[in-house]
């Protein structure tokens, strides 16, 4: 199970969907001044304590020094080389890390390029010998007739089939995502050479897809410690913008409310609105992190939950649905999974019941 994400305090604004961008500006275009000074003075204000930061704990460290014998200071300052040398082969470690992912992860690239010739029918996988008629008979209608099956074209539904096994991203997809996902085709991720961070790929049928023009979705982690053990630091999330066809958002709906007219008490006015809809395809649309000045522990604790649950599920898709894409779609690696919990559960139990007996 991945480690939850920490997000940096000082983390600027992530990238916004074109669609809330319209709808803030219609919300909040009266008050666009107003909230520029204020943004203005919280990056100031978060610089000069950054600063003051680095600077304490500067006169911290030569506090602590000068407080030393001068015969202990020196040993202190080898110690500080010898933790420099570790750095650097450490350093050194995480570049060839890098390197041996990139490598295995070249060389399954190619069963993946199969796999999705094997879903999208360019492959043809049977293991099964048809009988053929023979020429002398003229071929019967028996033999020119074909069943219902011989028309399907490799694997139909088969990511979303997938998806909806794996229980982290199956509670976000709607019944109106399940459509317009069976244009879904592949899914890849492809790490940062430095292994600093990781791009999700999804790729849709252009031609048939009825739902937007983007031929492929991306969804981008940076995060510098992703190969270091603990929990990972998101420096930045940015995602694709979708371009939906005329009337074909499943992000969000158009309604249309009737209201009084300020102007005119009796007279009633039609205004049009677009409200959010739940859809997995807002994934895509990572969280937007504020300014953490001033900011109420609530907010910043639903925040964090975002930012943690949208993690989640991208480490579903990059380490449990792209490897093993066929045992979630026939359903066995959710059949592995709760059986895990099961022993885990029952051994816990068992752990349980001994120190009872002890006790």
């Amino acid at each position: 199970m991945s480690s939850e994400p920490t997000v940096p305090e000082d983390t600027v604004g992530l990238s916004i969907n074109e669609e809330e961008e319209e709808e803030v500006v219609e919300e909040f275009d009266d008050d666009d001044d107003d909230d520029d000074g204020i943004e203005n003075e919280d990056v100031e204000d978060d610089d000069d304590d950054d600063e003051e930061t680095i600077e304490e704990e500067e006169e911290e460290e030569e506090d602590m020094m000068a407080i030393l014998p001068e015969n202990v200071r020196k040993r202190v300052e080898s110690l500080k080389a010898l933790n420099s040398q570790r750095d650097e082969l450490y350093e050194n470690y995480l570049v060839e890390r890098a390197a041996l992912e990139n490598k295995y992860s070249f060389q399954t690239r190619q069963l993946y390029e199969d796999r999705f010739k094997v879903i999208t029918g360019t492959m043809n996988s049977n293991t099964t010998n048809k009988p053929q008629a023979s020429d002398g008979d003229g071929g019967g209608e028996d033999a020119q007739e074909k069943s219902p099956e011989d028309s399907i074209i490799g694997i139909p539904q088969f990511w979303v089939c997938a998806m909806g096994h794996m229980e982290t991203v199956a509670e976000l997809v709607t019944e109106s995502d399940v459509d317009c996902l069976e244009f879904l085709t592949d899914v890849q991720c492809e790490d940062f050479p430095d292994g600093r961070g990781f791009t999700l790929k999804f790729f849709f049928q252009k031609e048939q897809n009825t739902y937007f023009s983007n031929e492929v979705l991306t969804k981008t982690y940076e995060i510098p410690n992703l190969l270091l053990e603990g929990e990972p630091i998101l420096q930045n999330v940015t995602g694709s913008v979708i371009n939906w066809l005329p009337g074909k958002s499943l992000t969000y709906k158009t309604v249309q409310k009737k209201q009084r007219s300020k102007k005119k008490p009796n007279a009633i006015r039609t205004i049009t609105k677009r409200e959010r809809v739940d859809s997995f395809f807002h994934f895509f649309n990572p969280p937007k992190m504020p300014s953490m000045e001033d900011l109420q522990e609530e907010v910043a604790d639903a925040i964090e939950e975002a930012f943690d649950h949208d993690y989640d599920v991208a480490q579903a898709f990059r380490c449990h649905l792209i490897p093993r894409a066929v045992l979630w779609f026939t359903g066995e690696a959710l059949d592995e999974e709760l059986k895990g919990l099961t022993a885990n559960a029952s051994a816990g139990a068992g752990a349980g019941t001994i120190q009872e007996e002890e006790n």
